[in-house]
């Protein structure tokens, strides 16, 4: 009688710590999401009447088949997303032909170029001396 109340007791208290330690822990956040400045500018765009963006997420070109995948949805060349057709694809691009005209999607956004400090253009780097 007495190791059943025994087992009983260390039962309960294994159970209590283990309430008390996953109540303790910490949220796991996915490590893949968006930042939440990125995450909350586009919900602030589209809630102020910006043109829906479209992603484009990959361009399949292989000798066997083209297409794309956009919103999460295999569109071969030539096959319908929504209102729209797929008419060209390229290695960083895809073309979408509605009612409402051409729609280009880009695999990577537009790079920014920098200009180069004043005084700088077409003189090569200077190498360090090593003592």
């Amino acid at each position: 009688m007495a190791d059943r109340l025994r087992m009983a007791q260390a039962l309960s208290a294994a159970f209590a710590l283990t309430l008390c330690a996953s109540s303790a822990a910490q949220a796991l956040t996915d490590p893949t999401r968006p930042p939440l400045e990125l995450m909350s500018t586009a919900a602030v765009g589209a809630a102020a009447g910006a043109a829906p963006h479209t992603p484009l997420q990959s361009i399949i070109l292989s000798s066997a088949r083209k297409g794309a995948i956009i919103s999460g949805q295999y569109v071969p060349l030539g096959g319908a997303f929504g209102n729209s057709t797929l008419v060209k694809i390229t290695a960083t691009e895809v073309t979408l032909k509605s009612d409402q005209g051409l729609e280009v999607l880009q695999l990577y956004p537009p790079m920014e170029t920098a200009s180069a400090a004043p005084g700088t253009e077409g003189k090569p780097e200077k190498a360090a001396k090593l003592p």
